[in-house]
């Protein structure tokens, strides 16, 4: 019975010890760097940093911002953000049938377009949108020709178009 007492006793005390450890009661834990105000509090352990400065009569400590786990947290958001829009740009690639657009990348053939779907016209496709412009322009100045010689008091001798 005495001996389980002193073993119960003597975990007790190893939890308190360690307890003690962990809540920062070690020394040499934390450096003390005086500030405008007060001293910052750097724990070794962890990196934090604190102000303490005095309120009231009191000391207080109050935690620092951390840049650091701040710029973290901003380079992994923005990581997420590229890889989220590298990855719509491909699912529109996909979409809009350009395929592979990286260098040395073969890239789709004319044929194998979708119908209407974008893409730079061939020169023959040029030749007929030209030809049917200019078609449609003479068309254009015959008639206005025509209406200018269908005036009253006309003398067809006006300015050609």
């Amino acid at each position: 019975m005495l001996k389980s007492s002193l073993v119960a006793t003597i975990g007790c005390l190893a939890l308190l010890a360690s307890a003690a450890q962990a809540g920062g009661d070690r020394p040499g834990r934390y450096t003390m760097t005086p500030a405008d105000g007060g001293f910052v509090r750097l724990d070794t352990e962890t990196g934090a940093m604190a102000l303490c400065a005095k309120k009231d009569n009191q000391w207080a400590c109050d935690a620092m911002p951390d840049a650091q786990a701040a710029q973290r947290r901003d380079v992994e958001r923005l990581e997420a953000d590229n890889k989220a829009l590298k990855e719509e740009i491909r699912r529109m690639e996909e979409i809009m049938g350009l395929g592979d657009t990286k260098p040395g990348g073969a890239g789709p053939k004319q044929a194998e377009r979708p119908l209407g779907g974008p893409g730079l016209p061939s020169e023959k496709d040029v030749d007929q949108a030209f030809d049917y412009l200019t078609r449609m322009l003479k068309k254009f100045q015959e008639k206005m020709r025509e209406l200018e010689g269908n005036k009253p008091g006309s003398d067809k001798g006006g300015t050609p178009l």
